[in-house]
């Protein structure tokens, strides 16, 4: 607590040698002092032998001290002289507001800009406590993500407000794996897709939900795009019925460039890792393999239409709802 003797400095209050009796303007200078809310003043008179003093607040020596706002008065006998009184009021201004901050998210490893805050006279300082106030106004490091504190305060004729906290988040563009493909069991109403929930994210999926998480009912790819003020990232995942037989081939093909069923190739349903597509003639001779489910046999046989009839078609591929491999083999009629 702070001690301001106020007439010593002659600014509040005069001090007078003269013979002549006192009068209101010779004792109290001011009629509103305004004092700072964490600090004690000490009113003091001249101490004057011709003079006795009378104050408000039951005192009669030259000077007393205050803690309080309000008015206060003293009456002033000198001799041969008439009573005389003075009052003064007094303002403890203990309800200085702190400055206006707003709390900043910043990016990684991009270039920072000094805090900001709204008052008069700013002091910026490292801790909630710490002496060593700056006018000038930091700017946060960006080397490293996480959290810093920091504290900044307004001084109003003299007095310096309570200090404001400012909290400044340094963070990284958003990334997400929604894992494996995945398979929704059978009797399951579906599977719920989902990421970990980053801060100051927004996510949105195909299908137009907003949500960090989904809930898968069908097959097919489920895209989730994550974004953030410094940056986005996608990511999806292929979704399985349990009933979907991940590779089915037809029993018949009409390879006459009519676009319907013009290759012999399987459907596929499902992720697949390893793939072996193998057709035989009814002679047990290989006229067709391929390692791509996307291409098939044209029913061509060395550079010829083959013969309408049966063939023989031999398939491993890696399975992705029984996770393990398979053997697929049966026959298939091209008809022209």
């Amino acid at each position: 607590m702070k001690c301001i003797p106020i007439a010593l400095a002659l600014i509040l209050f005069g001090i007078t040698t003269r013979a002549q009796c006192p009068s209101p303007s010779d004792i109290i200078l001011k009629d509103t002092i305004i004092i700072c809310g964490d600090t004690t003043l000490i009113l003091t008179l001249p101490n004057d032998p011709n003079r006795s003093y009378s104050w408000s607040t039951g005192e009669s020596t030259p000077d007393i001290k205050i803690g309080h706002s309000g008015k206060y008065w003293v009456t002033v006998n000198a001799t041969g002289c008439s009573e005389v009184t003075d009052t003064v009021t007094i303002i403890f201004n203990s309800l200085l507001q702190q400055p206006g901050v707003k709390d900043e998210v910043i990016c990684f490893n991009q270039p920072a800009t000094p805090l900001k805050a709204s008052g008069e006279n700013l002091s910026w300082y490292t801790s909630p406590t710490n002496p060593g106030g700056s006018p000038n106004a930091p700017v946060p490091s960006t080397a490293d993500t996480g959290t810093t504190y920091y504290y900044v305060s307004q001084t109003i004729a003299g007095c310096e407000s309570p200090r404001a906290k400012l909290t400044v988040e340094v963070i990284k563009k958003p990334l997400l794996d929604l894992g494996e493909d995945i398979l929704i069991p059978c009797g399951a109403k579906g599977v719920v897709l989902q990421t970990v929930e980053q801060k100051y994210t927004d996510y949105l999926w195909q299908d137009g939900s907003s949500a960090p998480e989904l809930l898968a009912t069908e097959s097919g790819i489920y895209i989730l795009k994550a974004h953030n003020i410094c940056g986005s990232h996608t990511d999806s995942v292929q979704v399985v019925l349990c009933n979907t037989h991940c590779v089915r081939f037809p029993t018949a093909f009409t390879p006459n460039q009519d676009g319907l069923n013009d290759s012999f190739r399987p459907g596929v349903f499902c992720p697949v890792n390893t793939y072996q597509f193998t057709v035989f003639d009814r002679y047990g001779r290989k006229i067709f393999e391929s390692s791509d489910p996307a291409k098939g046999w044209d029913g061509s046989l060395q550079g010829k239409k083959a013969p309408s009839g049966s063939y023989v078609y031999y398939c491993v591929y890696y399975d992705f709802m029984l996770k393990r491999e398979l053997v697929l083999k049966g026959s298939v009629t091209l008809i022209r």
